[in-house]
C-alpha cells in the first residue's frame, strides 16, 4: 500500500505513464514515444518544482503574518492530516482510491461523464477524509472501501463534467477539463459570476494609466504584490523578527528576494504547464481510445494560470482577505478561528478568480474568489467534529471538495 500511495502522490509518474500508453496505442515511433513521455514527465515535474518554490515563500509569509497580527487557531492542512493518519488509515484509503480509479474509467467508458481524473495526488486526500468518516461511524474495512470508492469514483467522473462548460469559457475548447479539489468553489463562483457579473469587462483587458502600464506584465505585478504583502506584514511583525526568521539576512533584501522568488516559482509553473499540455492532450487521445473512447483528460487547475495571470493574482488576494475577515467574525458567531492557508488561497482563490472572470468579467472574478475564501474558512470550521476522533490538534482538512464529499457520506451513512 505504501508503494501505491507513493506513486499516486507523485502525479508526474501518473502523467508519464498515461502519456507513454497513449503514444504507444497510437503506434508512434520509438523516438516520439521517448520524447513525449520524458517531456510530459519533465513538464509536470516543473509544475511540482515551481509549486514547491511558491509553498516555501508562502510558508515564510504565513509565519510573518501570524506573528504580526498574533493569529492563533486552526490551520487546515491536507498533508498534515494524511501524515497523522497514514498508519491507521493508509491501507484502506489506498485500496479505496485504486478501486475509485477503476470505477472512474468504467463510468467514462459507458456513460456521458467522459472525464478521467488525472490529479490523483488530490483525491488521495479525499480517500483519507472519507475513510476517516466511515471509520468513525464504525463501518468495517471492506464496506468502507466499497462505499468510499463509489462516491470518489462518481466524483472523479462527474465533477469535471459539471465544470466542463465553465472550463470551456476559459480555455476556448474541450481538449481538457479541470480535476481539482476546489471544484465546488469554481462551480458556484462561475454560476454566480454568470448571473451577477459582466462578461464583457474581462479583467485581463482593464486599461491602465500609462504610468502604471508595467503592471500588465504578470511577472512584475506578481513581484510587486508579494513585496507589498511582505512589507506590510513584516513592518507589523518587526524587522528584527523577520531578520531572525531569515537567518540574519537584511530585512529589505529578504522581502525583495522572496517576492522575486515567488514570481520565479510561478513562471516555472507556467512553463511546465506549457510543456505538459503540449504532450498530454494529444497522447491522452490514444489512451482514451483503448480504455474509454471519447473521454478527455481532467488535469490540475494550475494549467489555467497561464490563461489569466493577473486575474489569478486578484483571485488570490480576494480569497486571502476574505479569510482574514472571517478570523475576526467567527468568534462572534461561535465558530473556531481558521487561519487562512496561503497555498490554498493562492491556488483555489486564483483559479476561482479565473473561472469567475470567464463567466462574469472583473465583477465575476471578485464574486467567485470571495466565495472561495468563504468556503476555505467556513467548511473547515463547521466540519471539525467529523474528524475529531482522529485526535488531530490545530489542523483539519482544507479544500472544499474533500470536506463536501466527506460530509455527504457522513450525513447519508450515519443512519445505517
Amino acid at each position: 500500500m505504501k508503494t501505491f500511495l507513493s506513486i499516486v502522490s507523485q502525479p508526474s509518474i501518473i502523467i508519464a505513464l498515461v502519456t507513454f500508453l497513449g503514444l504507444l496505442f497510437q503506434k508512434n515511433k520509438p523516438s516520439k514515444l521517448i520524447t513525449g513521455t520524458i517531456m510530459s514527465f519533465m513538464g509536470f515535474t516543473m509544475i511540482k518544482a515551481g509549486s514547491g518554490i511558491l509553498s516555501g515563500v508562502l510558508t515564510y509569509f504565513s509565519q510573518i503574518f501570524s506573528h504580526a497580527f498574533h493569529l492563533t487557531g486552526i490551520v487546515p492542512s491536507n498533508e498534515a492530516m494524511m501524515a497523522m493518519t497514514l498508519g491507521k488509515l493508509g491501507s484502506t484509503a489506498a485500496l479505496m482510491l485504486a478501486l475509485a480509479l477503476v470505477l472512474n474509467i468504467i463510468i467514462a467508458r459507458f456513460t456521458k461523464f467522459k472525464n478521467i481524473y488525472l490529479s490523483l495526488q488530490l483525491v488521495i486526500f479525499m480517500a483519507f477524509a472519507v475513510t476517516a468518516v466511515l471509520t468513525d461511524l464504525n463501518y468495517g474495512k471492506t464496506i468502507t472501501i466499497i462505499i468510499g470508492a463509489i462516491f470518489i469514483g462518481l466524483y472523479m467522473a462527474i465533477m469535471p463534467y459539471l465544470l466542463r462548460k465553465y472550463t470551456r469559457d476559459v480555455v476556448g475548447n474541450d481538449e481538457y477539463t479541470i480535476a481539482h479539489s476546489g471544484s465546488i468553489a469554481y462551480f458556484i463562483g462561475s454560476w454566480l459570476g454568470s448571473k451577477f457579473g459582466n462578461k464583457d469587462n474581462d479583467t485581463e483587458d482593464i486599461k491602465l494609466n500609462d504610468s502604471i502600464l508595467f503592471l500588465k506584465n504578470p511577472n512584475v505585478a506578481t513581484t510587486l504584490t508579494m513585496f507589498i504583502l511582505f512589507l506590510v506584514s513584516g513592518l507589523f511583525a518587526g524587522t528584527a523578527y523577520v531578520s531572525k526568521l531569515a537567518d540574519g539576512a537584511n530585512f529589505w533584501v529578504f522581502i525583495m528576494e522572496q517576492s522575486a522568488i515567488f514570481a520565479s516559482g510561478l513562471f516555472i509553473v507556467k512553463a511546465g504547464v506549457k510543456l505538459f499540455i503540449e504532450e498530454i492532450v494529444p497522447a491522452f487521445k490514444g489512451f482514451a481510445k483503448v480504455f474509454a473512447p471519447g473521454a478527455i483528460a481532467s488535469v490540475d487547475v494550475l494549467v489555467l494560470f497561464e490563461k489569466s495571470p493577473n486575474t489569478a493574482l486578484i483571485g488570490f488576494l480576494v480569497s486571502f482577505l476574505t479569510g482574514v475577515v472571517c478570523i475576526f467574525i467567527f468568534p462572534f458567531i461561535g465558530l473556531p478561528v481558521i487561519v487562512p492557508g496561503l497555498m490554498a488561497c493562492f491556488i483555489t482563490g486564483g483559479a476561482a478568480g479565473i473561472y469567475g472572470n470567464a463567466t462574469g468579467g472583473f465583477r465575476g472574478a471578485l464574486i467567485s474568489s470571495f466565495v472561495d475564501g468563504l468556503l476555505l474558512a467556513i467548511l473547515p470550521a463547521v466540519s471539525l467534529p467529523l474528524f475529531s476522533f482522529l485526535g488531530a490538534q490545530g489542523t483539519t482538512f482544507a479544500d472544499p471538495d474533500f470536506i463536501g464529499i466527506s460530509a455527504l457520506v457522513y450525513f447519508i451513512f450515519k443512519w445505517f
